[in-house]
């Protein structure tokens, strides 16, 4: 058995050596192996050497063509994302080369912002940060993105990416700088730029606003919620008939998770293409509601029973648009405010349909704050504490003890 097995495994290496030598292939002087990080540096080295690029980009006939570059922030090491990004715009630009176009490209950092204070606190001990000034603080994030910068343009280049790489813009740059003054000038010239309120995301401990990419809730975080009911004081014409049997004892019902901006409410909006309905309540429960009849989205009804864990007795039906313009009184302090029309974020999936509105509190609340004349009220400070707008509220962190 031992010779046989020799003889068929000569006859098999034979027969391999001869199908080899009938497969045609090219001769070439390319490695058996891409060995891409021994040949990618030579490359690279050979296209900066040559000038590639910029000879291209000077000689080519055709007419210019210029990619503004979105910049990243200097605020650590690349990421897929970076690279996916930079790619991208490398193959458009190597497309238009090879179009004969004139290429300009000239890569940027964003040097600014909260993503690199926070890098540089977090490099710091606490008693340096007992110490640390605003000044001081600009200046070691200028370092630190400057620094940050030269290890995320040695990376772009191992990319393969072409570009002005010794010429890049920084926004940290006083000629930068003093062109972004110049544009914002034109546009104060030409009457562009107002003074106005608009909500922020606001962070109490960094003391600046977020972007929305930057909220974070810490995890398992569950937002307490809040269902209350404001006295209706004064009814809109087109329902003046219809309502007016069910006051004083009327109450407006709204729901919402965020129960330390009540302080701020100043108005609640409504769908004015939904069905509202007064219900009666159960006055001989365990838990009676403060009011005799709510004012709740007809939808909702049978939910809120449940809910409220007592049968509510439809009396009447309205459409929410002829509610627009009655009034009700702020359940802490004294004032009245109106009921108005909402967006289409006013619906039946939660709540009452019916939605407490802070203008001083929320992109959508202030929206229809500007839409009525309200005014922006935010009785909350930087540290995230009410003010004595708040009233008995004041000095409570609203994150926290609110």
């Amino acid at each position: 058995m031992a010779e046989r097995s020799d003889v068929n495994g000569k006859e098999q290496e034979k027969a391999a050596k001869s199908y080899k030598d009938t497969v045609n292939l090219p001769k070439t002087k390319f490695d058996m192996r891409a060995n891409a990080v021994k040949r990618e540096p030579q490359l690279q080295k050979f296209w900066a050497e040559n000038q590639i690029y910029e000879r291209l980009g000077e000689n080519n006939p055709g007419e210019v063509f210029i990619l503004h570059d979105g910049p990243p922030y200097a605020n650590g090491a690349l990421h897929i994302g970076h690279a996916l990004n930079k790619i991208l715009k490398d193959i458009i630009n190597r497309y238009q080369l090879l179009q004969g176009r004139k290429v300009r490209y000239v890569p940027g950092w964003d040097c600014h912002g909260l993503p690199i204070e926070l890098k540089v606190l977090q490099q710091m001990k606490q008693s340096e940060r007992e110490a640390l000034t605003p000044l001081i603080l600009r200046q070691k994030a200028k370092e630190f993105a400057l620094e940050t910068v030269d290890k995320q343009r040695e990376s772009f280049k191992r990319y393969g990416v072409w570009g002005d790489w010794d010429h890049p813009y920084l926004t940290l740059k006083p000629e930068y700088e003093a062109a972004q003054i110049g544009v914002f000038a034109q546009m104060v010239l030409k009457g562009y730029i107002y003074r106005g309120l608009k909500p922020v995301h606001w962070s109490p401990s960094s003391k600046t606003a977020l972007a929305e990419a930057e909220l974070e809730y810490p995890e398992g975080h569950v937002s307490r919620s809040l269902f209350a009911a404001f006295p209706i004081t004064s009814l809109a014409e087109s329902v003046k008939s219809e309502l007016t049997p069910f006051l004083p004892d009327l109450g407006i019902a709204i729901w919402t998770t965020t129960p330390w901006t009540i302080p701020g409410n100043l108005a609640v909006s409504l769908n004015p293409e939904l069905t509202y309905a007064v219900v009666e309540t159960d006055k001989n429960t365990e838990h009676p509601i403060p009011f005799k009849y709510l004012l709740v989205a007809a939808e909702l009804v049978e939910r809120l029973s449940a809910t409220f864990g007592q049968t509510l007795t439809v009396k009447a039906t309205i459409k929410g648009k002829d509610l627009e313009h009655s009034t009700y009184k702020h359940p802490l302090f004294d004032r009245e405010s109106p009921v108005v029309i909402g967006g289409d974020y006013v619906t039946t999936e939660s709540g009452t349909g019916l939605v407490h509105t802070a203008p001083g509190h929320g992109q959508e609340d202030f929206i229809v704050g500007q839409r009525y004349g309200l005014p922006v009220l935010c009785p909350v400070d930087a540290d995230g504490n009410f003010t004595q707008e708040a009233g008995e509220f004041a000095g409570l962190n609203v994150l926290k003890d609110a």
